[in-house]
């Protein structure tokens, strides 16, 4: 099978000045900030003229990269955008200057609904206990309650939203830090964000009891205006389940993630069994050639659902039964990616 190329993305200029330096800045839009006969006052002035344009330019480019991001996610350059990005976030004086511009005129800049995933994860990432020293120096600077501050804010919509289906503030927030919209499941974009939808929701259960099936519903209602179509969502987010690597960090789980551990599998082998044979074919043979596409990259592993098990004579999931046992007869290979 043929490794699928990754897609190299054309970065708009934008966003490439993201990763730009005052310095590099000033020299690409002939801001003069050093040099003879210059006066102290004169270099004041320029460099707040080189401040004033660098955040303008910033906050224009992190709405257009945030987007990028989220749309192509896997993409080959994506890291590019992602450094962009970091290096603003990292500046609390640009980002003081972008919250401003953002409370100004948010209408200007739809795509800040996902800027506070990348804030939060780099908070995460500079509250770390075994940092370099160079982290902490960047970690010094960091004003995370501001940054926070200007996460709320952004995402104040969306997590009202999801707290109408009636999921607590903090858990609606941190929902809506990941997924404030549902367009981030559609075209072939969806899986990165099913699993990222599933990480997050193993993160919540950490300290708190979730249920999966509110979750799930809000998630797939969160547009108003362009909802997502509920079975399409449900088959794209069970499909991503039983990918799921089987892990020994299962046992290091919390009791509440064990209880959504085993409930998510519940529900994934209910969900499958109520299809229709024909749609669940599909499903487990997509499945099988996903497994066996990353066999060939020595990448494949056991699995979370281990379906042969279920397709026994005393199973309850007959639907399940008949088709696993009509995989491996039509290829006894199959039986190997099933268990």
């Amino acid at each position: 099978m043929a490794k699928i190329k990754k897609k190299k993305l054309e970065i708009p200029d934008s966003v490439k000045e993201l990763r730009y330096s005052y310095k590099k800045f000033a020299k690409k839009h002939g801001i003069r900030i050093k040099g003879k006969g210059m006066s102290k006052k004169e270099r004041k002035r320029q460099m707040k003229k080189l401040h004033a344009e660098y955040c303008r330019c910033a906050v224009k480019g992190l709405n257009k990269a945030v987007k990028i991001m989220a749309e192509h996610p896997d993409a080959k350059n994506i890291d590019k955008v992602r450094e962009g990005v970091e290096n603003i976030i990292k500046n609390a004086a640009v980002m003081k200057k972008v919250a401003k511009y953002y409370r100004k005129d948010k209408e200007a800049y739809p795509n800040m609904i996902f800027l506070p995933n990348m804030i939060m994860n780099t908070i995460l990432y500079y509250s770390r206990e075994d940092m370099s020293e160079e982290d902490k120096a960047i970690a010094e600077t960091l004003n995370k309650d501001a940054l926070i501050e200007f996460c709320e804010k952004i995402l104040k919509k969306e997590t009202k939203r999801y707290q109408k289906f009636g999921l607590p503030e903090p858990m609606a927030y941190q929902l809506a830090t990941v997924i404030p919209t549902g367009k981030l499941f559609k075209k072939q974009r969806g899986r990165t964000w099913y699993r990222r939808l599933i990480e997050t929701m193993f993160n919540i259960a950490e300290v708190q009891e979730v249920n999966p099936d509110q979750i799930l519903m809000a998630v797939y209602k969160i547009d108003k205006k362009d909802r997502l179509n509920k079975d399409e969502f449900l088959q794209g987010f069970f499909s991503e389940f039983i990918m799921q690597r089987a892990s020994n960090k299962v046992a290091k789980y919390t009791e509440t993630q064990k209880e959504l551990y085993d409930g998510l599998i519940d529900r994934t082998l209910m969900y499958l069994n109520g299809l229709k044979k024909k749609k669940l074919r599909v499903i487990l043979k997509n499945y099988i050639e996903r497994r066996k596409s990353a066999e060939e990259y020595k990448n494949d592993t056991k699995r979370i659902i281990k379906f042969t098990d279920h397709a026994n004579s005393n199973s309850p999931y007959e639907t399940i039964k008949a088709v696993v046992h009509d995989l491996i007869e039509s290829n006894s290979s199959n039986e190997l990616y099933l268990q």
